[in-house]
């Protein structure tokens, strides 16, 4: 009996929750900068690069008691207080 195996990385990499979590974020992401109390502030475009060596693709970054997801390796618009807190951990 064959074993049917999914090849896609991101599905071999993240796990379906994270997923989902990503995109919640990308959907409801006025909803979160406005919990994170940076509403209106400036969005910015950024690529969240790949760990080599690890197998996790996804990035949590929490801001004020909001909780954002990205998926790493691809570009993603998000509040600049978020990226800036990427970038002091240095993650980008």
């Amino acid at each position: 009996m064959a074993i049917k195996t999914n090849t896609s990385k991101t599905v071999e990499r993240a796990s379906s929750v994270l997923l989902g979590k990503c995109e919640a974020t990308e959907k409801n992401m006025a909803r979160l900068m406005a919990q994170a109390g940076c509403a209106g502030c400036p969005m910015e475009k950024v690529n969240i690069p790949l760990v080599p060596g690890t197998r996790d693709d996804v990035l949590f970054v929490g801001l004020n008691g909001a909780d954002f997801y990205f998926l790493r390796g691809k570009s993603v618009e998000m509040p600049a207080p978020v990226a800036q807190i990427l970038r002091d951990t240095g993650h980008l």
